[in-house]
């Protein structure tokens, strides 16, 4: 690790950082030796703990971002250029669950829901890749899950939202590789962090009393996920900091499309991940870019 006044060995900047994955981030990201701009919302308000604990450590510097705002985020990498002169990387990490049968959800709620967990990534992408670009150097990581893979009750919208950062992002892994930046996708299974615990609801639950054996399936989910932040064998999310700056360390050109980070060793989501790079390489091929495929 770098001392005080000695090189950073990259630049990265990591979104969501007040708390879980990308708190965890950017504390072992610092700990290698990068030079981190942590970023959040309300980080001298509500988040102003998590917030100055990153601010003690040795390399990190704590920007505020909203990814819901084209001028915070444009603020905040403007911000972290002038500071570092080039960005290496940025882990899309912010994101949250809104969660209950998908009928009490209410459209509101899911337009939120989109601008903060796929709409978000796109505000820093577009802010980040001129100058990653120009360089032709450069790492975009979106965090995903392996609920971007499969679904099931109570989780489905925010299902369809990480679906949707899927595609962006495997689409973004395309169009990139003809300029040298490298794209890549982290799926996280379940971990017990702030994101499966405190999540809110569908705004309209008067309409789950229609659905008989799943009318009681949201305050099922809350209690499970309440149970999993306390169990001894409760995964460590710390697993998926350490699978983000792996790739961040991965030579450039190197890194894999996706990563699955599963404690449980479930066997669905690569499953679905090689079926579908399958599927993709053909169609890829009857089309005439082949060569953009993995």
């Amino acid at each position: 690790m770098p001392g005080r006044g000695q090189a950073f060995t990259m630049n990265v900047l990591v979104t969501g950082t007040s708390t879980g994955f990308g708190h965890l981030t950017a504390r072992s990201l610092a700990q290698r030796g990068h030079r981190v701009f942590a970023t959040m919302r309300n980080s001298d308000g509500r988040n102003r703990e998590p917030a100055a604990a990153l601010r003690a450590i040795e390399g990190i510097e704590v920007l505020e971002l909203d990814v819901t705002s084209d001028a915070s985020v444009d603020t905040a990498l403007a911000s972290a250029l002038r500071a570092a002169g080039h960005l290496d990387a940025v882990i899309n990490n912010a994101g949250q669950a809104t969660v209950g049968l998908s009928e009490t959800i209410t459209p509101d709620q899911l337009l939120a829901l989109l601008n903060i967990n796929l709409v978000g990534m796109q505000r820093v992408n577009r802010a980040v890749l001129p100058s990653m670009r120009e360089r032709r150097s450069g790492l975009i990581v979106h965090v995903s899950s392996s609920l971007g893979r499969w679904v099931m009750p109570i989780v489905g919208l925010y299902a369809a939202t990480k679906f949707a950062v899927e595609a962006l992002a495997e689409t973004y892994r395309y169009d990139l590789k003809p300029t040298g930046v490298d794209v890549a996708i982290v799926q996280p299974g379940a971990y017990p962090t702030e994101l499966g615990s405190a999540n809110p609801v569908g705004a309209d639950q008067d309409r789950a009393k229609g659905y008989g054996q799943l009318a009681g399936a949201l305050e099922a989910f809350q209690q499970r996920a309440k149970a999993s932040r306390t169990a001894q064998n409760a995964p460590n999310p710390q697993q998926v900091a350490d699978a983000i700056v792996a790739l961040v360390e991965t030579p450039q050109g190197q890194r894999p499309p996706r990563v699955v980070v599963d404690a449980s060793n479930s066997p669905f989501t690569p499953q679905l991940n090689e079926a579908h790079a399958q599927a993709q390489r053909q169609l890829l091929q009857a089309v005439g870019m082949a060569a953009l495929a993995d």
